[in-house]
């Protein structure tokens, strides 16, 4: 593995409202760290769309990273990306980022219909396993829906219940549903993400596990990446040994980028 490109799918520019960095800090670190590639991938929360300018900061998005994929074209593969957060919850504002000719799209859930964002929950007044339930159906929607590429820390509220408050939680209850995403987002040609960022904070386990994404590949399930969530320049690329290695504990002998939507695998 120590000779294997190395490439990072989930990072955050200054264009993200929680983003520290510009783009150009981000893809040094990414040649200095010797990635192959690094997706830039600034959040666009459809349910919040005009609300939070994200009609304007994706744009901006954009814009930077196809400079800085002009700047370091001899060292990195700079990819144009999106995180298309809660695309269901207004279809049509999601499906024209879609078709906004970026690289690469996460979809991700990171608040449930009418709700704050799951790091923003009190879980000792919420009951945790009807929001689960309510979380794991409205992630099945999306990966019905499925016009993006990887599906986003399948695991996300477990960063917040487990890791900031916890409250254990057993993924058992909930693997038929789970089950279901992922045949859901097969039939679609969509891959899902191995994300890091939680090997650095409290969770101390990646976003799925490994028994998650062992049961994705049983599944018949191929298309997969690794990304950091990084959002500021020191974590870029943290993590990614580790995912790697966790697909290679699942069965997995390649990971995959994308060019213009279309995945590109590389062997592990």
């Amino acid at each position: 593995m120590s000779d294997m490109p190395l490439m990072d799918l989930h990072t955050h520019s200054d264009s993200s409202p929680d983003g520290e960095e510009p783009t150009t800090s981000l893809c040094e670190a990414a040649v200095e760290r010797g990635l192959f590639a690094l997706a830039i991938t600034d959040h666009c929360e459809v349910n919040v769309f005009k609300e939070e300018c994200y009609d304007r900061s994706i744009k901006q998005s954009m814009f930077e990273i196809v400079k800085a994929r002009e700047v370091f074209r001899s060292r990195l593969k700079v990819l144009v990306g999106v995180e298309l957060g809660q695309a269901t919850q207004d279809l049509s504002c999601a499906e024209l980022v879609a078709k906004a000719g970026v690289d690469f799209i996460i979809g991700s859930l990171h608040n449930l219909r009418g709700r704050p964002d799951f790091a923003f929950l009190d879980y000792e007044e919420e009951n945790v396993e009807p929001l689960l339930e309510e979380y794991f159906t409205q992630v099945l929607e999306l990966a019905r829906w499925g016009k993006f590429d990887v599906l986003g820390h399948l695991t996300y509220p477990l960063r917040y219940i487990m890791g900031e408050q916890g409250i254990e939680v057993c993924l058992d209850r909930y693997q038929e549903q789970i089950d279901e995403i992922f045949k859901a987002l097969i039939q679609n040609g969509c891959g899902i993400e191995v994300n890091t960022s939680t090997l650095r904070q409290p969770l101390g386990r990646t976003m799925p596990e490994l028994s998650q994404v062992r049961r994705y590949r049983e599944l018949g399930g191929e298309i997969i990446t690794v990304g950091s969530d990084a959002h500021c320049a020191r974590h870029v690329g943290a993590g990614i040994r580790e995912g790697i290695a966790l697909l290679e504990a699942a069965g997995f002998t390649h990971m995959t980028y994308f060019e213009k939507r279309k995945p590109v695998p590389v062997a592990i």
